[in-house]
């Protein structure tokens, strides 16, 4: 798989100097740059294929692992802008019959997709905004009225998004002074000794209720049991197949969690929503942290009044919705009706390393604020 995760992309990039930099109205030299440029975006995957997951980087300066990320974004970008040129050369050549402008059609295309890769790569690295909901929640004690629930999810701490992005965000979390705070997986990439140091600001994230968190698919990439000790002793309370109740006053509500699916694989512990609210109050409505939103509709039929989700990054940039919404149960990003379930999808508070930016897709950090009916 990692094999084939290599190869295509130079694949690509060879496509790109042939079609893209190769009919540019610029000097011989130029345009060795130009191809010089792109080949250096595929160090990216080589980094890549030195480490045991396939999904961690190399310790290298963050300047270099940015501009590394930055070009292959740009080869990503440009190859569906490269496709379309070339279409369009196509059409040009049986209706129009004509020389096409190949020259300026390439340096168009190399503006805009470098314009936009700057622009995608500063929103997916960025601090994120907070977006704030208010949800009805049937059922809900007149005690938990106004009850704020923030929620981080793929953090995805590693080299693009070190100690200091995270510390930025925890701060910016107890900013909204929540009374409860959910973290449903993909907090890493990369190993325990490695990455200890930029997940520690979460120890410093305060909530009345508690701080709670359930697994990501990339916490089984690396040392699972040693990741889930150091989060824990963070002070994240872990709900895997569990649930706890909150009170206050003549009011409940339940926090309840799920693993990833990836566990199950893996020969861990797989998700099973029968497990996570068995003996749970009857007529206490559940508030659910499931990773990947593929299984709303089963959750949804245990009576879950909200769950809520992340592991889409909510498709990143333009085209590619279409293809994460058949992968995840036709969930992407933000809200759904499914029975008497909310489905809450969120499209990240951080990037992933494999594809560091966002393109008219940014990531947030979530504020809920309960209501009562």
């Amino acid at each position: 798989m990692f094999r084939l995760f290599y190869i295509l992309p130079f694949v690509v990039c060879v496509y790109e100097i042939l079609s893209l930099i190769f009919p540019l109205r610029a000097p011989v030299w130029l345009k060795g740059v130009f191809s010089l440029v792109l080949l250096a975006g595929l160090l990216k995957n080589m980094l890549y294929q030195r480490t045991p997951s396939g999904f961690d980087v190399m310790e290298l300066p963050y300047p270099v692992i940015l501009a590394i990320s930055a070009v292959f974004n740009f080869i990503i970008l440009a190859l569906f802008m490269t496709l379309a040129k070339d279409f369009l050369w196509l059409l040009w050549k049986i209706v129009i019959r004509s020389r096409f402008p190949s020259g300026y059609a390439s340096g168009l295309v190399l503006i805009v997709g470098t314009l936009s890769t700057v622009y995608g790569t500063y929103q997916g690295l960025r601090v994120p905004d907070v977006h704030a909901h208010e949800v009805v929640i049937p059922g809900l004690g007149r005690e938990f009225d106004g009850l704020r629930v923030a929620m981080m999810v793929d953090i995805h701490a590693d080299s693009l998004s070190p100690r200091s992005f995270v510390k930025a965000i925890t701060d910016k979390v107890n900013s909204l002074n929540p009374d409860v705070v959910l973290l449903p997986g993909d907090f890493v990439d990369g190993q325990v000794d490695s990455r200890r140091g930029d997940v520690e600001p979460l120890k410093n994230l305060r909530a009345k209720f508690g701080v709670f968190g359930s697994t990501g698919n990339h916490e089984y990439y690396f040392d699972f049991d040693g990741w889930m000790r150091e989060l824990k002793g963070l002070g994240i309370r872990f709900l895997e197949n569990e649930h706890v109740v909150i009170t206050s006053g003549d009011s409940q509500l339940v926090i309840a969690g799920l693993p990833d699916p990836t566990g199950g694989r893996m020969g861990l512990t797989a998700p099973d929503i029968d497990a996570a609210l068995r003996d749970s109050p009857e007529n206490v409505p559940v508030i659910l942290m499931d990773h990947q939103p593929g299984e709303a509709r089963r959750n949804a039929e245990h009576g879950v009044a909200l769950q809520v989700s992340g592991h889409t990054h909510g498709g990143q940039i333009p085209g590619v919705y279409t293809l994460v919404q058949r992968a995840n149960g036709g969930f992407v990003r933000g809200w759904y009706e499914v029975g008497n379930m909310r489905l809450y999808v969120s499209p990240g508070t951080s990037q992933w390393n494999g594809f560091a930016m966002r393109l008219f897709d940014p990531s947030e950090i979530t504020l809920f604020v309960l209501k009562c009916e």
